[in-house]
């Protein structure tokens, strides 16, 4: 159904255009300025919840309608990202929920899709003779639209699902972003980002990308001011405009870090400052430690069902006793800590005991700069 996908710039104008729907007045703009596409009405759009832990008022966050003309028995899944979403995602005691096809998942993304599972439910049950479902969003947007992509898939009815995300953030846990990956097909994901975009790498581990184990489709970005500046939509139609197919974004595709490549990055003493390709070397550092440790503790990285919290106790409480097993061990556990510290301004130095409040205390540091920057991003996005 290779015809059926929509290609990269009418992809990211809807991720775009979907803003639009947050007022009455800017909605029968929007509907307007779509009727050529999409079978819609001021019925078509969807109301939820998002803000973490305190429950907003509800508001509209999805345009759920099927298409027309050249998009004829296809149906739309498009949802706005939302500033009161940030919240949650920026929380370090947001937990894992186990989510609506059975994996764990953000807390606080779990809840969002979950209010506006009912009208989502009545419009699956609505489709008569719809042979594929395009579900697609921008950053937060992004993440529903994941969530939002694997249950229709599970729930049946539709032969294909396509999913498209621009600068979304992980989702889920291994589990979720594996069988999510295998449940929608790889082939099937366009998971867009642009390299120096921050949003599409966090939360860092235990979260996981959905393609799993796929690095998606990468956009390149000069480094600007502010640093954050890719995230935003404008600059993604643009690339998407520019790549024009889905097979020149690919010809982009970065390589995985080698494991040679993040020794050198643990061991250097460059000076560390807080960008998109920082987060992404830290995850992959992270995840090279933390798997030499449970390997020799012969014990799983992470539970499936706790809060960020007690995920970076976790983490601490390994390293820890990871010291203690093998001196080569301690030397990169050494260098993994080091390299964090660096990042908030503290100096560990050769000798030093990296005792599990010390390593807990760094931990929490550098997801709180993180989260302040992510904060500041979700400051300047349209709620």
């Amino acid at each position: 159904m290779e015809n059926s996908t929509l290609n990269p710039e009418f992809a990211a104008t809807l991720a775009a255009n979907i803003y639009g729907i947050k007022e009455e007045h800017s909605r029968r703009l929007f509907i307007a300025n779509n009727k050529q596409y999409f079978n819609i009405s001021q019925n078509s759009f969807a109301e939820g919840r998002t803000g973490g832990y305190i429950i907003n008022k509800k508001h509209v966050i999805a345009l759920l309608c099927t298409g027309k003309g050249r998009f004829q028995n296809q149906a739309f899944i498009i949802i706005k990202g939302t500033k009161g979403l940030y919240d949650a995602l920026t929380d370090l005691n947001t937990g894992v929920k186990t989510g609506h096809t059975g994996f764990p998942v953000h807390q606080g993304f779990y809840y969002a899709f979950d209010s506006m599972l009912t009208d989502l439910s009545a419009f699956k049950q609505s489709l008569k003779g719809i042979s594929v479902i395009h579900c697609v969003g921008h950053s937060l947007g992004g993440a529903i639209a994941t969530l939002a992509a694997d249950w229709l898939k599970k729930n049946g009815g539709v032969s294909s699902v396509k999913l498209y995300t621009f600068g979304s953030p992980r989702v889920g846990l291994a589990s979720f972003a594996s069988r999510c990956s295998s449940n929608l097909q790889i082939n099937n994901i366009y998971r867009v980002y642009h390299k120096t975009d921050p949003v599409p790498m966090v939360p860092t581990w235990p979260f996981y990308d959905v393609p799993y184990n796929n690095v998606g489709y990468l956009l390149n970005s000069p480094v600007a001011m502010p640093p954050w500046k890719y995230h935003f939509m404008e600059h993604y139609v643009a690339s998407a405009k520019n790549a024009r197919t889905w097979s020149n974004m690919a010809q982009s595709r970065p390589q995985s870090h080698m494991d040679s490549a993040i020794e050198k990055w643990l061991k250097s003493d460059g000076i560390v400052s807080l960008t998109a390709s920082t987060l992404e070397l830290l995850n992959a550092a992270l995840v090279y430690v933390l798997k030499k440790v449970a390997r020799l503790l012969t014990t799983t990285l992470v539970a499936t069902a706790t809060t960020t919290l007690t995920l970076l106790d976790r983490m601490a409480i390994l390293l820890a006793k990871g010291i203690k097993l093998s001196s080569e061990l301690s030397g990169w556990i050494f260098h993994l800590v080091k390299k964090m510290a660096a990042i908030i301004g503290i100096k560990i130095k050769e000798g030093m005991d990296l005792t599990v409040a010390l390593i807990r205390s760094v931990f929490i540091r550098v997801y709180r700069r993180i989260s302040d920057m992510i904060w500041q991003i979700g400051h300047q996005i349209i709620s």
